[in-house]
């Protein structure tokens, strides 16, 4: 009987995290996908079709839908690819999922710091608030957002693994452990950090023990070689764009350290106010970037980074679970501080998944003292549930935000009411949904923000040809083309245009003109093929038929 109420003890805990986690987010699991759901799921070919699958590890993440990225993350389009062949496109799954992976890191999360904090209710609280709280939505009920819940998981497997090896001395945990490395390097790039997370646990783990080289060298020595061959691929054979500069030019943030540094600093304490207080959560942040130290945020920024580096320090050999929040949050956030590689992005809600579980752990070890002291247990424990609750509700209201891509958009505008991207997938979605004088605004609205910006110049292309107004789709592809003559979308659609209206010399005309400009394209041949075939022209038609089947053979080897 003993040991049947010691065991339901010890799984009371996991049992929380798992219905918090569905509770809290089943109002998630009837959205649509959208975003770069698109790219990345519903137009990638790759992820439809087994024959693919070794070009996940070859090729970029949307090459699937004929775009480029410099992002390489083979096991998350190994993931998507799976959930493809059991579901398709029925986003219930894919919402499953997400959810699935993110009640298994606050679990694994949870078995962790009970080990290495060695208490199992504080440990439970953190793992809960990691759970619940909002800033998780952008990784958890965005379908694409899954990269970070899946590097996660193998990041927190691989930790509490190396914890088992650590408890144990049982060698099979450690080799289980290089595993867990590889697969969440390869599930997305800021995975490469899990070395020092590991290192940082098992200095919390053995507090006070010291550390020799030789042990470092043996113990961490082949996770370092996993990084560097990394490194190594992602400069070279998986440098897909530029790796070491993902805004893919020079400008004054890409070319000097000090002003990436001074960005970082600036969004320490919106981080900080979005972990404390998030409210008014939305996609599409950014931020001026600073060019001197008299920003009023760089200054916050400098001094919540000096009062870091004071607690680090002070509490480095007492009290080591202070420094170690401190710590834990500062690395987690290094990938994507800009500071050593400039990434796509100044600031984004999801880049604090794995982070903000840090400050929570720096806060509550530096209220415990005085807690105990003048036993304020209980009253420690309401802050917690109502923190916990307050989070819980604040994730269920940002769930409702992103039902739908009209509401998701709109909700983004409020706060990014200039965003180019935003206005024009507003437009796709009004089109989608029938609303076609809305989408007209939208894409209208997304030409006047960014006029050398081809897309919307095509959807409204799109959106007049949707309603036979030919001459003017025709006026709107050719625009689009005008500012940008490699956007071969316009130039089939135009294509289209010219044979529904029985003008195939046109229609021939502008294929070639696209060729002419840019090179043999499989989609473009093909249907050059097509209409000299429709014209009884069968030598032309084989002719663009057998150019077109060898590039795509040649695409595929």
């Amino acid at each position: 009987m003993g040991t049947k109420s010691q065991t339901l003890h010890n799984i009371f805990p996991i049992i929380l995290l798992l219905a918090a986690g569905l509770l809290i987010y089943s109002n998630s699991f009837g959205n649509q996908m959208f975003w770069d759901d698109n790219d990345g799921i519903l137009n990638n070919v790759y992820i439809k079709d087994w024959h693919y699958w070794p070009k996940f590890f070859t090729e970029n993440l949307i090459a699937g839908a004929g775009l480029i990225s410099n992002y390489w993350r083979p096991m998350l389009l190994t993931v998507f690819s799976l959930e493809w062949h059991l579901w398709q496109n029925n986003v219930l799954g894919y919402h499953l999922v997400n959810t699935a992976f993110h009640i298994l890191n606050a679990i694994l999360l949870f078995l962790i710091f009970k080990i290495c904090l060695k208490k199992k209710w504080p440990a439970f609280f953190l793992a809960l608030i990691f759970l619940v709280h909002p800033l998780q939505t952008e990784a958890v009920t965005y379908v694409s957002g899954l990269a970070d819940p899946l590097s996660v998981f193998f990041i927190f497997l691989g930790i509490f693994s190396y914890l088992q090896f650590l408890q144990k001395n049982k060698k099979v945990f450690y080799w289980l452990t290089l595993p867990c490395y590889i697969l969440a390097l390869m599930s997305k790039e800021t995975a490469i950090i899990m070395p020092i997370l590991m290192f940082l646990v098992e200095w919390l783990y053995k507090r006070g023990e010291r550390f020799s080289l030789a042990e470092i060298i043996k113990k961490y020595g082949p996770f370092i070689l996993l990084a560097a061959i990394y490194i190594i691929l992602r400069l070279t054979v998986l440098n897909f764009q530029n790796t070491l500069n993902l805004y893919n030019e020079e400008n004054l943030f890409t070319s000097r350290l000090d002003i990436r540094i001074l960005t970082f600093l600036k969004t320490l304490p919106i981080y900080l106010g979005l972990i404390f207080y998030p409210v008014s959560l939305h996609m599409e942040r950014t931020i001026e970037i600073p060019t001197s130290l008299a920003d009023p945020l760089v200054l916050a920024g400098i001094a919540i980074a000096l009062i870091s580096l004071f607690l680090i320090v002070r509490f480095f050999r007492q009290r080591q679970e202070i420094a170690f929040g401190m710590l834990w949050f500062f690395v987690g956030l290094l990938p994507v501080s800009n500071i050593f590689v400039p990434i796509s992005g100044l600031i984004y809600e999801h880049w604090l998944y794995l982070p903000l579980i840090g400050i929570f752990i720096t806060a509550y070890y530096l209220m415990e003292k005085p807690i105990v002291q003048y036993q304020l247990e209980k009253l420690l424990l309401v802050v917690v549930i109502a923190l916990v609750i307050f989070f819980s509700w604040r994730t269920i209201l940002r769930n409702a935000d992103w039902r739908d891509p009209i509401t998701f958009y709109n909700q983004t505008l409020q706060y990014a009411p200039d965003s180019y991207r935003v206005w024009n997938n507003l437009g796709m979605a009004y089109d989608d949904n029938g609303q076609y004088l809305l989408a007209q605004r939208a894409y209208q609205t997304a030409t006047s923000i960014d006029p050398a910006n081809p897309i919307a110049y095509h959807n409204l292309g799109n959106l007049y040809f949707k309603l036979n107004r030919l001459d003017d789709a025709e006026k709107y592809f050719l625009e689009a083309i005008k500012r940008d003559q490699s956007f071969y979308y316009s130039y089939l659609s135009l294509a289209k245009i010219y044979l529904s209206t029985n003008n195939s010399v046109a229609a021939k005309n502008i294929l070639q003109n696209y060729i002419d400009l840019n090179g043999p394209r499989a989609d473009v041949l093909y249907l050059l093929s097509n209409i000299y075939e429709n014209e009884q022209d069968f030598a032309n038609a084989q002719k663009y038929l057998l150019e077109a089947q060898k590039l795509q053979l040649k695409i595929q080897e």
